[in-house]
């Protein structure tokens, strides 16, 4: 009889060592098993895309919009004064450029004038020209020099001249060129911020 006990008391171990190991090795081992779930990394990654969204809106949207203005017009008056795809290109990038760093250029002269209203004279003046390189201009001027030269005139004009053949294609060859030139810039931006980030940190 106590031989029975003591041989079921036993099991009970084996099986609590077995099944049940104690709370803390089930969560630990749960813990880690939520960690490797598919699901977490998407969740994950929403979770930077929501916070990067808001960042990027406060700090482009209005110039992205400003610039989209100026590259459709520039285009159109392109395109139809000299029926080349070259030229519409060419006149897109410019007017890009110019309705987006007219936006960016105000937006950040304010802001460096806010940032220092506590200075006076010469002080303030290098100040807010300090504060609009490194908050804005930097990384912007690193990635704008393959964009307007190389980057942006040729997706628009290849674009333009592969989808010619389709009804409205050489707009829907404006609108895909101008995505694949944007999405190239804002990764070299980020890129260069990240750079310039580190650097005045060390």
């Amino acid at each position: 009889m106590r031989g029975g006990q003591h041989e079921r008391t036993r099991d009970g171990d084996r099986r609590g060592g077995v099944d049940g190991r104690g709370a803390g090795d089930v969560g630990g081992e749960r813990g880690r098993a939520c960690r490797r779930l598919p699901g977490t990394d998407y969740k994950q990654a929403l979770s930077g895309t929501r916070r990067w969204w808001p960042a990027w809106r406060a700090r482009f949207g209005l110039a992205e919009v400003c610039g989209s203005v100026g590259a459709a017009a520039g285009f159109a008056a392109g395109y139809r004064a000299a029926g080349s795809l070259v030229t519409a290109a060419g006149l897109a990038t410019i007017g890009e450029f110019t309705g987006f760093y007219g936006c960016v250029g105000t937006r950040t002269v304010v802001a460096a004038c806010r940032a220092t209203t506590h200075l006076a004279g010469r002080g303030r003046l290098a100040a807010g020209a300090w504060h609009a390189v490194t908050e804005q201009l930097a990384s912007c001027a690193a990635a704008e020099v393959l964009d307007f030269f190389v980057i942006r005139p040729g997706c628009l004009a290849g674009a333009a001249w592969l989808l010619r053949g389709l009804p409205g294609g050489v707009w829907l060859g404006f609108a895909a060129g101008k995505a694949v030139a944007d999405l190239a810039f804002y990764g070299v931006e980020a890129s260069a911020r990240r750079s310039l980030a580190r650097s005045i940190a060390a």
